[in-house]
């Protein structure tokens, strides 16, 4: 295909040819996520989990469409706000005749993955910044501007790694100012802050704001104090139920306890 100009090239196009020759020229497949997915002999393409990669009794699904249902929820039924989080259901196998069903499967797996993936190893991807991605933000999100630069390597560091989220992080606070953390290991990359993010972080400026209001820096938050009783109370019962991915306003959730550990911590062991 002759490509005169960047500018003119269909990257949907681009991306889904260069995504299906990649997957070619491994026989054994590509890991992508969670998914591996591999050319079949009798040509077409399948996509199943990774953890399902020896398995036979797999519910077999012949249409693309299919892939945004088994994207939704989890295996324990629950709703999957974030595409990229480690926590796609098993069970399944899709097969799909060309390139094009293969590309309409994965965007619904992984929305926009396939041309990041593709504009990344053309080295035309572009990436914006937190700050530049907060400034843009407005009514209740707005506050997230304020963030301070270690609040915002924290919130990173709690919302973005492997354990929660399988990109490759990409941005960085700002132009002069790189996140210092584990970017990813995986082939999706991350340009900028996603709406999950930017939910996350106007919850760590409540934190931030309280830690602002209490004299002694190493004294405990009313928020933190809440989270340790809500722990303990749970630990207590034998019944520690984490809420939802997106519940950040909730004391047991994930990435709000990955947080914590990282700023409570220290308070409770500051020998070490």
């Amino acid at each position: 295909m002759s490509r005169t100009s960047p500018d003119r090239e269909n990257v949907a196009v681009s991306s889904r040819e260069a995504f299906a020759a990649w997957v070619g020229e491994a026989p054994e497949g590509r890991k992508f996520g969670q998914v591996v997915v591999r050319k079949l002999p009798s040509g077409g393409y399948e996509i199943r989990h990774a953890s399902d990669a020896g398995s036979e009794n797999l519910e077999v699904h012949t249409n693309p469409r299919d892939a945004r249902d088994i994207s939704k929820l989890t295996e324990a039924g629950e709703y999957r706000p974030l595409k990229s989080s480690p926590n796609l259901r098993r069970g399944w196998v899709l097969r799909l005749a060309d390139d094009r069903e293969l590309a309409s499967a994965m965007n619904y797996l992984y929305p926009a993955a396939i041309s990041h993936w593709y504009l990344l190893r053309e080295g035309r991807l572009k990436t914006t910044s937190f700050r530049e991605n907060a400034a843009r933000q407005s009514g209740i999100y707005e506050r997230v501007r304020y963030l301070s630069d270690e609040a915002v390597q924290n919130a990173a560091r709690a919302c973005c790694e492997d354990e929660v989220c399988l990109k490759k992080t990409l941005w960085d606070v700002d132009e002069n100012t790189p996140l210092e953390m584990e970017r990813g290991r995986g082939d999706i990359p991350c340009p900028e802050p996603c709406s999950v993010f930017i939910s996350f972080a106007r919850r760590v400026r409540y934190f931030e704001r309280e830690e602002e209001n209490t004299s002694d820096g190493n004294a405990l938050t009313p928020g933190e104090r809440r989270d340790l009783a809500a722990l303990v109370e749970a630990a207590a019962s034998g019944e520690v139920k984490m809420a939802r991915e997106a519940e950040f306003e909730k004391p047991l959730n994930q990435r709000r306890m990955r947080y914590r550990r990282l700023t409570l911590l220290p308070k409770l062991r500051p020998e070490e």
